[in-house]
């Protein structure tokens, strides 16, 4: 039997299933989860950010997060990196997919102001943005391939 073979078959035999990270929800996220946020989707470290709700799936091959939270920003580029994240590209008739577990991902029926945006190390963000009389309202689905 191939050597190489063995280094990858007798560990997954002997240590069962692969140990990726913890899954996490919550509607009153930590300092840490938002900084999270604020690093993979790019958000500025200067954005006003009020978070509603975060869930992190960590405990596969690929990572996923799902972030809402509202900003008293006048303008999207107060809130994302446009170095990375092109708001200019976000057309309206966006939808993003439901999380029915999620009561907090109230997305059903709703067409936003957003778009896919292609990130750095083959990751990817779902943004939908509602203008409100306060600012904006943002749901971000943030995923790694």
């Amino acid at each position: 039997m191939n050597k190489l073979y063995l280094l990858f078959v007798i560990p997954v035999l002997v240590g069962g299933c692969l140990d990726f990270g913890d899954d996490e929800v919550t509607t009153s996220p930590t300092k840490a989860q938002v900084d999270r946020c604020r690093s993979a989707m790019y958000l500025k470290s200067s954005a006003d950010i009020d978070p509603l709700g975060y869930m992190l799936f960590d405990s596969g091959i690929d990572g996923s997060i799902w972030f809402k939270f509202k900003s008293k920003s006048s303008d999207l580029t107060e809130i994302f990196d446009t170095k990375v994240v092109d708001v200019s590209k976000f057309q309206d008739g966006f939808t993003h997919y439901e999380k029915k577990e999620l009561k907090w991902w109230d997305v059903k029926g709703k067409k936003f102001y957003g778009g896919q945006v292609s990130l750095p190390n083959v990751r990817y963000m779902n943004v939908g943005v509602e203008k409100t009389d306060q600012g904006y309202l943002v749901y971000i689905y943030w995923y790694e391939m």
